[in-house]
């Protein structure tokens, strides 16, 4: 496990990590490998936005085959240095265990608790919530750490979960559970604040294009965390 996941004495608020290890999800980098032809500029482009704060790291390829999904994978753990690395491909747990990474994010419907059986207890598991019947039915379980609720439309960021849940339905969201909420769907600097204002500082935003898409993404998620933080000291 990453050195940049502490332990959770300190957050024992959120129960449902139950001693698991905390990662800073505020800035989650959704890092699609098959939107960039160039594998140089892909992971150039992640190098710059770590560097300007982005927190956590989901490597995403539903294209390519497992061997060469751990290739990049592999020298993605490299570049990040520590950074939380969370694993979405076509052979997640193949993937996971091969590069060691902090998680999975179970994009395709997936058991949880079979996820965590597999993956011990210190993985770090995400997944996303579509309906009001899987907000309920997630009730306080335990070996989910986070879950993704979308707030707009998106291609690159879980283009499979089409359930949009606007603004007013995030606050409900959060409202109705203990778990970490990561807000998803093409966001941007742009419009990131509206959404921070209805998270907990534990939860955090995703982005893909918001960051990948940038010349600068180092000086974009400078720009996101200046607001998160401004967010913070106001309360």
């Amino acid at each position: 496990m990453s050195p940049s996941c502490r332990s959770m004495s300190s957050l024992s608020r959120l129960p449902n990590l139950r001693g698991r290890f905390d990662c800073d999800l505020s800035l989650y980098l959704v890092a699609n490998r098959p939107s960039f032809s160039d594998e140089n500029v892909f992971f150039s482009k992640i190098r710059s936005a770590v560097q300007g704060g982005v927190s956590c790291v989901q490597f995403r390829d539903h294209q390519n085959n497992v061997s060469e999904a751990i290739r990049t994978a592999l020298r993605l753990k490299q570049i990040l240095q520590g950074t939380p690395l969370f694993i979405n491909t076509l052979q997640s747990f193949d993937v996971v265990h091969a590069v060691d990474a902090e998680g999975i994010y179970l994009e395709d419907n997936f058991s949880y608790w079979e996820a965590r059986k597999l993956l011990g207890r210190k993985a770090v598991i995400g997944v996303p919530i579509k309906t009001m019947e899987e907000l309920l039915a997630l009730g306080n379980q335990s070996d989910v750490d986070y879950v993704s609720v979308k707030v707009s439309p998106s291609k690159k960021t879980c283009p499979r979960n089409d359930h949009v849940w606007g603004i007013e339905g995030l606050r409900n969201v959060r409202a109705s559970i203990s778990h970490r909420i990561v807000a998803i769907g093409g966001l941007n600097v742009a419009c990131v604040e509206p959404v921070y204002r209805e998270l907990r500082l534990e939860d955090g935003i995703a982005m893909a294009g918001g960051l990948m898409d940038q010349e600068a993404p180092e000086e974009t998620a400078r720009k996101i965390q200046s607001i998160k933080q401004k967010i913070r000291e106001e309360r």
